[in-house]
């Protein structure tokens, strides 16, 4: 008797459970646990492209505000609009990377729907390990830009308030 289903009948000498495509479930992956996964599938295509268009866009968006920014501080000698237009550009290009994850994630999900293979689930563990560790890198350098952020703000209103107030 299975100690986890009691009501389940006995499987001793039964061949093992197939899936959908007839092969053998990966090792130790129960078909609730493929099912989790191949709802998932969907959802994370989605976000994965959704992160390329909007890189795509954030592309663009940089090249238009570095050209106007280039015109309009020709005239103003303010280049701010165009360093912003700099600073989207590595931004885009950071947004390519977890999309990419995101979908060789979901490929990978798809690969092990058909092949119910140990080797396509590992793939997919890698690809979504491989996001989820890039997102913690990025949230670490995140992190340590607003506490730097914080401080020199700190400063500069600081060194401001002194020259406002006359001190030397």
């Amino acid at each position: 008797m299975n100690p986890y289903g009691p009501y389940a009948p006995p499987t001793a000498g039964a061949p093992p459970q197939t899936g959908m495509s007839g092969a053998a479930p990966a090792a130790g992956l129960s078909e609730l646990a493929l099912e989790m996964l191949r709802q998932t599938r969907p959802w994370v295509i989605f976000m994965g492209v959704l992160m390329f268009v909007g890189s795509g866009l954030m592309f663009v968006m940089s090249i238009v505000m570095m050209g106007v920014g280039l015109a309009a501080s020709a005239a103003t000698k303010n280049p701010a609009t165009a360093a912003i237009g700099f600073v989207y550009l590595p931004l885009a290009l950071i947004y390519i990377y977890p999309g990419l994850k995101m979908v060789k994630y979901g490929s990978a999900i798809g690969r092990l729907m058909e092949s119910r293979s140990s080797a396509d689930l590992e793939d997919a563990l890698t690809q979504q390990k491989s996001l989820w560790k890039f997102s913690g890198i990025a949230a670490i350098v995140m992190i340590v830009l607003y506490v730097l952020i914080i401080v020199v703000a700190v400063v500069a209103v600081g060194v401001g308030m002194s020259a406002a107030l006359g001190g030397h």
